[in-house]
């Protein structure tokens, strides 16, 4: 590498180092809006509909959106930009939780929620309870994936994202304290 990018790096790396707690707070937004966005893109524009679970996926990301803003926009709460970044990283692990649920769900390996399939037409003995049933069951199911790709359902994919920026927050490099 030529001086000069050797320079710049060691900068980012520097300035990066500095502002910890203050980058991953703005990844984190970042992440989520980018999350978000694929949701609603996927919804919307390619016609997948999300079940109960999906939706469940949604809220940490909209979580995360307020408390990396809150820490990132008021300025008296700059010294508290670490716990922010705990925040959100915990919000990141919750989501990603949901989404190992829902991905067992769809293997069947775990029982989804009443409202993700058709169980509530177990044990119906008259038409009332059907009409019941039928009100109380979402036309989409959790455990039955709409879309793959790479061999991995959206939620599988969920989880990847959600884990990978809660090991990016554990293994950041950390400021060494030099002992002289």
């Amino acid at each position: 590498m030529s001086a000069k990018k050797i320079k710049i790096t060691k900068f980012f790396q520097e300035k990066f180092k500095k502002d910890l707690a203050k980058n991953y707070l703005f990844l984190a937004f970042l992440a989520s809006i980018v999350a978000l966005i694929s949701a609603y893109i996927s919804q919307y524009i390619f016609g997948f509909e999300p079940c109960v679970l999906c939706y469940h996926q949604r809220k940490p990301f909209f979580v995360i959106i307020i408390i990396s803003l809150f820490f990132l926009l008021i300025k008296k709460l700059k010294k508290y930009q670490k716990i922010g970044a705990i925040l959100c990283a915990l919000a990141f692990l919750i989501n990603a939780g949901i989404a190992f649920y829902h991905s067992g769900v769809e293997l069947k390996i775990f029982a989804g929620p009443d409202s993700c399939s058709s169980s509530n037409f177990d044990n119906i003995d008259n038409i009332e309870q059907l009409r019941v049933a039928m009100l109380a069951t979402k036309a989409i199911r959790c455990d039955e994936p709409q879309f793959y790709f790479l061999n991995l359902t959206m939620t599988n994919w969920n989880f990847i994202y959600c884990i990978g920026l809660v090991l990016f927050l554990i293994f950041l490099p950390r400021n060494k304290s030099k002992k002289t």
